[in-house]
Formats: C-alpha cells, sequence, structure tokens
C-alpha cells in the first residue's frame, strides 16, 4: 500500500483529523499549519505538540505546502479562510479534504466548486457519515432489493449550541448552527434520496441565538421523494446526537439507529417480509468520526477512486440548509437553489 504524507491546516477540528489518522494504517501527518499558536497552549505548545504526534509545525501553510512533499492536504478550516488553501492546494497538485460546511453562502459555494472543478485533483469533502457502513449498506439496499426510497423522518439533535457571540452565527463565514452542524444530516438525506428541489420549514432561536438553533423541515427531492426532519441544539448534553432515521421504499423499509452522530445498527424488511433482518455495524468514537471518511479519500488519492463526497454535494447540503434558514424566516416555501 502507497503511503499517504497528510498535512493539515488548522489545529481547532482538525486535531481530530490528527488522531483520526493513527487509526488508519498506510497513512501519517507528517506536518500542520496552525496560525494562532495559542490554540496549542493547553497541550504544551508547538515543540510538545510536535513530539507527540511525530509531525512538524508551521504557522504559514504555503510555507508548509512548499517544504513538505505532501500526498494530500486537509483544510480544517472555516468557510471565509478557504477559498486561497484551495487556490494554494490546487496550485500545487496537492489533493484536498475540505471540512464542512461547504459555504457560508450558495453563491460563495459555488464559487468553490467551481475553483475545484478547475483543478484536475480530487477533492473530498468531509461528510464522515455517508461513508459509515451502516448508510453504505442502506444506499446498497435503496439500489437494489429495497428499492428507490419514497418517504423518509430522520432526527439529528445536540445539547451543543454555540454563544451568541461565537463565529458560528457570522453571515460571512458559517452562516448559522444549521449550516454548521445539521449539514450532515442534510448530506446523509441527499445521499439517499437524491437531489433536493424545495423545503418548507419552522424553526426559531430557542435558546436566544442570533439565528435559528432548531428546525423542523419538510424537504422535497426531483425523484418525488419527500423527508421530513428535526434537527438543532436544542438537546440535551447527556444524550447528544440520537441519530436516527426511518426510510419507506419501492419494496420495503429500513430504521438506521445509533447515538452522537455513529449509525451502527440497520433494520430493514421487505413489504412481505415475515421478519425483519438486523445488521450491526463498527461505528468509529466520536472524536475519530472521521475515520471512515479518510479511509474513502486516501483511496482516492491512491487510485482514479472517485472521492466519496464531492464539492457539488457539499454544495447540494450548504443550499439545504440556507432553504431551511429562509423558510423559517418567510413562512414560504423555498426552492432549493445549487
Amino acid at each position: 500500500m502507497t503511503p499517504i504524507r497528510l498535512g493539515v491546516v488548522g489545529l481547532g477540528l482538525g486535531r481530530w483529523m490528527v488522531e483520526t489518522v493513527k487509526k488508519i494504517e498506510g497513512a501519517h501527518v507528517v506536518a500542520a499549519a496552525e496560525n494562532m499558536p495559542a490554540r496549542l497552549d493547553g497541550m504544551g505548545g508547538y515543540r510538545a505538540y510536535e513530539k507527540e504526534n511525530d509531525l512538524k509545525l508551521y504557522e504559514d501553510a504555503d510555507q508548509m505546502m512548499d517544504d513538505e512533499s505532501l500526498d494530500a492536504i486537509a483544510l480544517a478550516v472555516t468557510p471565509k479562510h478557504r477559498r486561497a488553501l484551495i487556490e494554494s492546494a490546487g496550485n500545487r497538485g496537492i489533493p484536498m479534504l475540505i471540512e464542512k460546511p461547504w459555504a457560508g453562502t450558495v453563491k460563495s459555494g459555488r464559487e468553490l466548486v467551481d475553483l475545484c472543478n478547475s483543478f484536475d485533483l480530487p477533492c473530498q469533502v468531509e461528510f464522515p457519515i455517508r461513508c459509515m457502513p451502516a448508510m453504505v449498506r442502506l444506499r446498497e439496499l435503496l439500489k437494489g432489493d429495497l428499492g428507490k426510497g419514497w418517504m423518509a423522518n430522520a432526527n439529528l439533535m445536540m445539547g451543543w449550541c454555540p454563544p451568541p457571540e461565537a463565529q458560528h452565527w457570522d453571515p460571512e463565514n458559517h452562516n448559522g448552527l444549521l449550516n454548521e452542524c445539521y449539514v450532515h444530516l442534510f448530506d446523509t438525506l441527499a445521499f439517499l434520496l437524491g437531489k433536493p428541489k424545495s423545503v418548507f420549514s419552522f424553526g426559531g432561536s430557542f435558546r436566544g441565538r442570533p439565528m435559528p438553533d432548531a428546525a423542523a423541515a419538510v424537504v422535497e427531492f426531483e425523484s418525488g421523494a419527500s423527508a421530513s426532519l428535526t434537527c438543532g441544539g436544542i438537546g440535551a448534553a447527556c444524550a447528544d446526537g440520537g441519530h436516527l432515521l426511518d426510510i419507506w421504499t419501492e419494496n420495503g423499509l429500513a430504521r438506521v439507529t445509533g447515538t452522537q452522530w455513529l449509525p451502527d445498527t440497520l433494520e430493514w424488511a421487505l413489504r412481505e417480509a415475515n421478519k425483519s433482518t438486523v445488521e450491526t455495524f463498527h461505528a468509529p468514537e466520536r472524536m475519530t468520526l472521521m475515520e471512515y471518511n479518510m479511509r474513502a479519500f486516501f483511496n482516492a488519492v491512491r487510485s482514479s477512486a472517485p472521492v466519496a463526497a464531492t464539492p457539488e454535494d457539499g454544495l447540494i447540503a450548504t443550499a439545504i440548509a440556507m432553504a431551511i434558514q429562509e423558510s423559517i424566516f418567510t413562512g414560504n416555501r423555498v426552492a432549493v437553489e445549487c
């Protein structure tokens, strides 16, 4: 197996990526770039972090890309800092794993899609749930015995909700909690049911945040399928996550369950069956939930295999988030324009 030399930009969420790669054979984080050294003070500072993780730290991402022989790079930075880094990596011919959310707005998201597509390189969006074995198996069933999805009901709630002053509410950056966190759920539904067409939603700022912190919505898909969903930061920390998906299909039904964003059980049945089938899967740990997503990315880097989630997939998830938010504000059904 060809070893992958990975660089990571941004050691906020990027620290999770460093830990995740330790679980993956044939890959190693050889360098990381972080322009806020104080972020590592709680771990002994730069030198201690370098030694503990067997990597070299840089304060400048471009210098890291110039000095290191990287096979790939993970961009764990916020949306408004992303364009220049994509250009730098693309111009150097370095394949990219790009953190969600894809963009803060649909317009900027389209521009980033065009930018990524201008390079003949693997560019994958970090959507780990679609790569977890339970979801991969469900999609196989939808293409096989179960047939296409007709209706779905999904839930993803957390107890965590960022404070009002956090960058998550910045319209020029994450543009709200629904786009920051729940694109995971929106992408999962698009992964299973296809391209979205419109949404109608209710919700509000229940915990006093600048933008909606929870939503109940119905999504219409071009295939004729529809999905109802609830999501937001109004859960409880002791029961964080609560991933649940029910889907009714052409030939039967399926249910995926798990905790903390980590689906691990799939129950399904054909319509005339006397008994359902229950399949269980290994789910990654909470702090290394990117494991299967990163494995798929490394496979795409090594071979001609397609990436697990494209820039277009990232744009679709952000477009759903923005449409849900607009529907809450206006009370109208909103087209998903992506």
